[in-house]
């Protein structure tokens, strides 16, 4: 199989898994594909963004990067300062994609841009929403989730007072579901989270 032919069976996934390309081209995936994945590689039609996964080149610049954090590390979603800038909770553009995960806590420097993981208790891997782009899903924190997700991972170093909170300049016209975010919070059962969440919806919500 040569790379038109190639291209044209994965026309509809810009980036994928060898796992994935066994089932799209069934009998036609051998021991060759693996020696033309390399080559195509070396060749520049290929970008290689961690072992196992590649992206179409040419379609580098076009791919949505919360599409592919999904697929670089799982179980993730999209969260954190990712998430809030894309609801309009923080005004600052984000240049490195933020996603949380039950695994272990790892980044990824691709040349699509970096990635970061952070881990949280598996209890409260949640609070998400599955959306599609094209042939290709993707997990989004919901805002309030995404909040509390800081939270937590930055608990050490909030205190809960509005002059601190300030300075990440969230948006107070955003109008946040109260009892769904202390809900949210208590999924962590965390004293310091809980303290965290009740303080922002007494600044921010109330």
């Amino acid at each position: 199989m040569n790379y038109l032919e190639f291209r044209e069976k994965t026309k509809e996934l810009p980036f994928f898994e060898t796992k994935e390309l066994r089932l799209i081209l069934g009998d036609k995936f051998t021991r060759t594909t693996l020696i033309n994945l390399r080559n195509w590689v070396k060749k520049g039609y290929l970008l290689m963004l961690r072992r196992g996964l590649y992206i179409i080149a040419e379609v580098k610049n076009s791919v949505d990067v919360m599409t592919l954090a999904a697929k670089l590390y799982s179980p993730s979603y999209i969260s954190l300062e990712t998430a809030l800038s894309f609801y309009g909770i923080i005004p600052e553009a984000v240049f490195t994609a933020t996603s949380v995960t039950t695994r272990k806590t790892k980044g990824f420097k691709t040349p699509i841009g970096n990635f970061s993981y952070q881990k949280i208790k598996k209890e409260a891997f949640g609070g998400f929403e599955t959306k599609k782009q094209g042939a290709i899903s993707y997990n989004l924190a919901t805002p309030e989730k995404a909040l509390v997700d800081f939270f937590y991972l930055n608990r050490n170093i909030l205190n809960g007072s509005k002059d601190q909170f300030g300075g990440y300049r969230f948006n107070e016209d955003f109008k946040f579901d109260e009892k769904k975010m202390t809900n949210l919070a208590a999924s962590f059962k965390n004293k310091k989270v809980l303290f965290l969440t009740k303080k922002f919806i007494k600044y921010y919500a109330a």
